[in-house]
């Protein structure tokens, strides 16, 4: 009885012993699931918070850029407007300038005589360079192609021009018999008296010439006066007294470059008259081609600045624009 109850406590004993290792193992093994389920969870989370973090990230990067590009689209607006805006205060300086270079061109001083109405255009031009922008190239190669003459000395305007061919006519008609290198005394005295019993006749120039046709010269004429009203006439006089109608025709209508070439026409005597009316003219026709062509340039700038000015208003109106 007694060996049955030893062996009956040692049983009990060896079971409880095995009870508790069992349960330190079972311990231990939840433990160490609990631990890798945490371990998992944390990843988990973890990934799902980078994921969340990169999304709103992208985001906050996309908006950002918005507003950079809004941003910068704005300052560029502003750039080109204050560039555009200076560029156009320029471009109405430019014209108004180019406007008072070609005035003082065409127009004298009322109330004085054609001699005393020459003066340097220097002042003029020099508002036409201030005007212009520094790397406008075009302005400085048309200034440097007026005359010096123009730029220095002066010009004489239309008005005083138109004047001073009349003049012209008067003392050409007078030696119109004289030879370029001279005559004796009667043959001034016989051309003077011509020129005073000579009636100035009514005639009608032909289409022809009205329409500056391209014809070939015969005897220095233009072909229509050469063929169908100079025939016969073996001085030559009926040729010159054409000659100062037809200019005369074209200068009363303000084109001078036509009245310029008919007198160019001019031989002897009145041609050395009017050398200096012609010399006149040349520098009067090409400083006003200058100051035409700068007009066109200053028009021609204002214009591409007012597209200019739309293409911003454009993109200024649209809510992506950038630059």
């Amino acid at each position: 009885m007694t060996q049955v109850l030893k062996l009956r406590r040692e049983a009990d004993l060896e079971l409880r012993e095995q009870l508790k290792r069992q349960s330190q193992a079972f311990s231990d093994h939840l433990q160490e699931a609990l631990r890798i389920r945490e371990e998992e969870l944390e990843r988990e989370l973890g990934r799902k918070y980078d994921e969340i973090l990169e999304s709103e990230r992208c985001q906050f990067k996309a908006q950002l850029a918005s507003i950079v590009g809004r941003l910068r689209g704005l300052d560029y607006a502003i750039k080109e407007k204050k560039e555009a805006d200076e560029a156009a205060k320029r471009a109405q300086v430019l014209w108004s300038a180019c406007q008072s270079l070609l005035r003082a061109i065409k127009v004298g001083c009322p109330g004085l005589a054609w001699k005393d109405q020459i003066r340097p255009l220097e002042p003029e031009i020099t508002a036409v360079k201030k005007a212009a922008a520094e790397n406008d190239e075009l302005v400085l190669v048309v200034i440097n192609g007026i005359p010096k003459e123009a730029r220095e000395r002066g010009i004489y305007p239309e008005d005083a021009l138109r004047e001073r061919f009349l003049k012209v006519e008067q003392v050409a008609r007078t030696v119109a018999l004289v030879p370029e290198e001279g005559a004796a005394l009667p043959i001034h005295i016989l051309s003077y008296l011509q020129s005073l019993l000579l009636i100035k006749a009514a005639s009608t120039i032909p289409q022809c010439e009205l329409n500056d046709e391209k014809s070939r010269l015969q005897a220095n004429l233009p072909l229509a006066f050469s063929q169908h009203q100079v025939t016969g006439d073996p001085t030559n006089q009926n040729k010159k007294r054409k000659t100062y109608f037809v200019a005369r025709y074209w200068l009363d209508r303000g084109d001078f470059a036509q009245t310029l070439k008919y007198m160019n026409l001019l031989k002897g005597a009145p041609r050395c008259v009017a050398r200096q009316w012609m010399f006149e003219t040349r520098i009067l026709l090409e400083t006003q081609q200058a100051a035409n062509t700068l007009m066109a340039h200053a028009a021609s700038s204002g214009l591409m600045l007012v597209c200019r000015r739309d293409r911003l208003l454009i993109n200024s109106a649209d809510p992506g624009g950038g630059p």
